[in-house]
């Protein structure tokens, strides 16, 4: 869920996992944020985190919406919460509203409690918080970045404190959580000192410090709580909690003022406005039903991690493994989703990305930050640059827009001078490069296929606004490179293509597909393809079917992928195979998690959803597939 410049995860567990703030990709600023309970009184009081065990936990998105909703029960005391959370539109602001129900037989009673421990823009040094008693808020802060939070009912206690452990960069960020009703107590803490707000949190009692700030490189941390009384069985309890961020504490605290004068009711109607407007926007032929919700929530997860300001695609908002970054490759798949599906503005704002983040010699660095700015990278990977060049051939295609192409034509100039300096001089190939997967350097297959689509579209390109000499070389080139990949990555004795010469690499790999879709080097039915793309779908023998990356992957085990398996389903596409085709989409369909997201992997064995998700490119080819396809 997000906004213009927020990015948020909501975990599994039901707690604030990622906070991403002022762009989508960094910083992330959040090291714990988590609701708990108490219940009882006297001796028969206890207290648990509603993410810990024994608390059952389900999940869903609202019908075309990015508001989640999460359901917890507790059997054992007879209580079940739900929270609804969502990002304002317009603001800069989380709401997380709980509902406490008790479905016991006899009046209990409860106090609600919210814990937060800020790293402000990644680490703790320099971070402090206070209790605001005007406001009713806790207040996190350092230099100018200010985070405000509180709730819709005055809280009956707080505590702020300090953690032990810490990081070495320092920030500019300010964040304010509160809630529409005051809370009850409050406290802000360090960690392993007396005043830990998490240590006292647990107990249920929060003794009222009102400030903290960092020690050495031991970060802050605060919870407020309130009281809810004697709750009678079958009744509910709404508590409206509110985390607003701004670069300076007065904007803090007029976007929580503004938020808590909001009716819940017109927040939640700005938020599936938002969503729906969007949705409206695609201009997608009728699908098979069975897949028309999962097509919408692709389309929402991607407006959720395409930037509006600076164009930039997120991979997923992960840290573990880290791939809040932009790759250009996944980026242009995604642009190229969106351009099919009538989002045109969106697809032209990511290859504006793209020219503005263009290096001098012509090509891309490995990923970037959402901005524009390198990201770390461990080498050169020549798809990238050829699958920029090959997806704004495919959006002039697509749009017939002049003007941008005109507006981009430097960058296709310099990309495709950059390829083709890039080439290897015995065999034409280019390269060498590290893989699609970011693994080996060689003269890849998949590499040169990209290649080849880069320097067809940019010939194209070139024709069209009157380059006829450049386009006439460029084609020429073309032509050389394809023979090329047909002499040296033709592997005749075992009839199918090579994964990379230099060094040599026999081994199957899904995405020698590329060859074929989406960069047709060769035609689907060309009986190369068909002898390669047939060893391909019988090299994976996996409980859980699908299909993986190459045989001998070792990623997590070597599993399944989404983005390989709707491959080999847009191939069976170009076929014709649609049967064949609906058998892989319907594979991908049943191994969404229970939000309907795609992840990276489906793990081998049980089926479960591994590593990054959602991940763009897995929803991207998801959506590509389904506009592939046709009903027979």
């Amino acid at each position: 869920m997000g906004n213009r410049s927020t990015l948020i995860t909501i975990g599994k567990n039901g707690e604030l996992r990622h906070l991403f703030w002022p762009t989508h990709n960094y910083p992330q600023h959040v090291r714990g944020s988590l609701p708990g309970i108490t219940c009882g009184k006297g001796e028969t009081e206890s207290f648990s985190w509603l993410t810990d065990d024994p608390w059952k936990r389900k999940q869903r998105y609202l019908p075309d919406s990015t508001i989640l909703e999460t359901t917890f029960t507790d059997d054992r005391d007879g209580f079940e919460v739900k929270a609804t959370d969502f990002v304002l539109p317009s603001k800069d602001a989380l709401v997380r509203v709980f509902e406490i129900a008790n479905k016991n037989l006899a009046p209990v009673n409860a106090s609600f409690l919210y814990y937060n421990d800020f790293d402000i823009a990644e680490t703790p040094i320099g971070d402090a918080c206070y209790y605001d008693e005007k406001s009713d808020t806790i207040v996190s802060y350092k230099r100018n970045y200010w985070f405000v939070f509180g709730g819709e009912r005055r809280s009956s206690a707080h505590q702020c404190g300090v953690h032990a452990e810490g990081s070495d960069a320092f920030v500019n960020y300010w964040f304010v959580f509160g809630g529409e009703r005051r809370s009850s107590a409050h406290q802000c803490g360090v960690h392993a000192e007396g005043s830990d707000a998490f240590v006292d949190a647990k107990d249920g009692r929060l003794w009222g410090n009102s400030l903290a700030l960092y020690s050495g490189t031991r970060g802050v941390n605060s919870c407020l709580k309130w009281d809810l009384g004697s709750l009678n069985p079958g009744v509910k309890e709404q508590l409206v909690l509110f985390m607003c961020f701004a670069h300076n504490k007065q904007d803090a605290m007029l976007l929580v003022d503004s938020a808590r004068k909001s009716s819940l009711p017109e927040m939640v109607n700005d938020v599936n406005r938002y969503c729906q407007d969007w949705l409206r926007k695609a201009k997608v032929a009728r699908v098979p039903e069975a897949w028309e919700n999962l097509l919408r929530r692709s389309l929402l997860t991607l407006r959720t991690l395409v930037s509006p300001d600076f164009g930039g695609v997120v991979a997923a908002p992960t840290l573990e493994p880290d791939y809040r970054y932009v790759w250009s490759r996944d980026g242009t798949y995604v642009a190229y989703a969106l351009d099919r599906c009538g989002y045109h503005k969106d697809a032209e704002a990511f290859y504006r990305w793209c020219k503005e983040a263009q290096e001098p010699n012509g090509g891309w660095n490995q990923r970037y930050h959402i901005e524009g700015t390198p990201a770390p990278s461990w080498g050169e990977q020549e798809d990238q640059c050829a699958t920029i060049l090959w997806g704004i051939g495919r959006h002039y295609e697509l749009t017939k827009n002049r003007d941008f192409l005109e507006e981009v034509w430097p960058t296709l100039e310099k990309g495709v001078e950059h390829l083709l300096n890039g080439r290897d001089p015995e065999t034409g190939l280019v390269g060498p490069s590290l893989d699609l997967w970011e693994e080996k350097s060689a003269l890849h297959t998949y590499t040169n296929s990209a290649a080849y689509g880069a320097l067809r579209e940019s010939a194209d390109a070139a024709s069209v606004l009157g380059y006829d000499s450049l386009a006439g070389s460029w084609k020429e080139e073309n032509g050389i490179l394809q023979n090329a990949i047909l002499k040296h990555l033709w592997d005749e004795q075992n009839n199918r293509f090579l994964k990379s010469v230099r060094p040599l690499d026999k081994d199957i790999d899904t995405a020698i597909l590329g060859l074929s879709y989406p960069f047709s080097v060769l035609q689907s039915d060309d009986p190369r393809m068909l002898s390669t793309a047939h060893q391909i779908e019988n090299a994976y023998r996996y409980t859980t079917e699908g299909i993986g990356r190459y045989p001998g992957d070792l990623y997590h085990g070597g599993n399944p992928w989404f983005i390989t398996t709707l491959w080999m389903a847009l191939y069976h596409c170009q076929l014709g195979n649609y049967q064949k085709a609906k058998t892989l989409i319907d594979w991908s369909t049943r191994h969404v998690d229970e939000l309907q997201l795609f992840a990276e992997q489906v793990n081998r064995e049980n089926g479960e959803p591994v590593s990054a998700s959602p991940l763009a490119w897995s929803h991207a080819m998801f959506i590509l597939s389904l506009l592939s396809f046709k009903e027979t």
